[in-house]
């Protein structure tokens, strides 16, 4: 397995390099690091973010550059673990000598090197970490272009009131995944509650862990409570098993989530059984804006190039907020005069950190800048399942 993984991160970068091939001194160029897995659990979506981010600086160089100077991005694979994202983290900042990091992706990998990055005084600017508070917890240097899930899940309860009014919600909770986990049993039972919705079973939700692959006792208990609709503190790939099994047994409530379960190609994968699954995000692939439209192209088209008929061409809302932050950062070296070069390199780096730290406006496909606390401002949209794709319906 080991081998694979590096033959296939071999081929890629090789194949990034036939892109890209020009190479540029250090000292010629403004270096951005990238910290997102593309081995290990969010392997799939590390991979999207990667062509997000680079979607962004083919267009910047494209024009230029930023006033005639490339911009280089450097990865490392945060390998979807704690002490992998760690050690990436550490090269980027030490041996690269990046200006300010893209990445991480989860928030359990966050809580990591977010304090690593106030240790060494650089930029991480996470593109899907969203469980509350962890920005928050490690100023000034941690930044996250995403929204909580809190905010997303009062858009969500607002609409499963709206098409169903249930009167008895149960949970169904990832006890393992720390967003997940944070959606079940803190998020959720607050929210629901606001909106005058009872949650059953909120003392004792029905409980798994990511990556299980049998769920037919939580199906079981489920049904034992009989609930008016189900909602899912849970990843989309598990999402989808827990909500086949449900239907496989008879069940027919509607589900429910935030941003996470639209990871995973449900509706795709799900057919008639995932139906009428509702959700919320900060975009999706079924909005038409013009921006949105040209990302979409162009993603596509660079997918296909590094990923050719084994990868989807489909992007998520992980790959546009990694596009979003490369070009935030891009916005910091231009407002701030940062020069190319790693020489005063701190400094540099301290500048970044304050341009950010005052971004209350952005003018990005989904990002509009940050709060006091270090976290993404931005639109929540609420969608379902129709057709075999998410459906806009907020």
């Amino acid at each position: 397995m080991s081998q694979f993984k590096s033959l296939y991160f071999l081929l890629l970068f090789m194949t990034v390099i036939l892109i890209f091939p020009e190479t540029v001194n250090a000292q010629d160029t403004h270096r951005i690091g990238l910290c997102v897995p593309i081995t290990g659990s969010g392997a799939d979506a590390g991979k999207r973010e990667v062509i997000g981010a680079q979607v962004a600086v083919n267009e910047i160089n494209a024009k230029g550059g930023i006033g005639g100077t490339k911009l280089e991005m450097i990865f490392a694979d945060s390998g979807s673990k704690p002490h992998d994202a760690v050690n990436a983290v550490r090269k980027l900042a030490g041996d690269d000598k990046v200006l300010a990091i893209v990445g991480p992706h989860y928030s359990g990998v966050a809580e990591s090197t977010f304090p690593l990055g106030n240790r060494i005084g650089i930029v991480q600017v996470a593109v899907a970490s969203s469980k509350p508070g962890v920005a928050a917890a490690n100023r000034p240097f941690a930044f996250r272009n995403t929204l909580t899930e809190d905010k997303i899940a009062v858009a969500v309860a607002k609409a499963v009131k709206k098409r169903h009014n249930p009167k008895r919600i149960a949970l169904v909770v990832d006890i393992k995944d720390a967003v997940a986990r944070a959606i079940g049993t803190k998020v959720f039972p607050g929210v629901l509650k606001k909106e005058g919705l009872t949650v059953i079973n909120e003392k004792k939700p029905v409980t798994f862990q990511t990556g299980d692959a049998q769920f037919t006792a939580q199906i079981t208990k489920l049904k034992a409570l009989n609930p008016d609709a189900i909602g899912l503190g849970a990843l989309g790939p598990d999402a989808l098993n827990i909500i086949t099994e449900a239907r496989r047994q008879g069940m027919k409530q509607p589900f429910f989530g935030t941003a996470p379960l639209i990871e995973g190609n449900m509706p795709e994968k799900g057919g008639n059984a995932v139906v009428g699954t509702i959700a919320g995000s900060i975009w999706s692939s079924q909005l038409k804006d013009a921006r949105s439209v040209s990302f979409i192209k162009s993603y596509k088209k660079l997918a296909k190039t590094l990923h050719p008929g084994k990868f989807t061409a489909k992007p998520d809302y992980y790959p546009v907020n990694s596009y979003d932050a490369v070009y935030m950062i891009v916005d910091a070296i231009k407002s701030k005069g940062i020069k190319p070069g790693t020489s005063d390199l701190a400094k540099k780096r301290i500048a970044v950190k304050d341009h950010f730290a005052a971004m209350s406006s952005f003018n990005g496909i989904a990002s509009d800048g940050f709060n006091k606390v270090g976290d993404g401002k931005k639109n929540v949209h609420v969608f379902e399942i129709k057709d075999q794709a998410w459906k806009l319906i907020e």
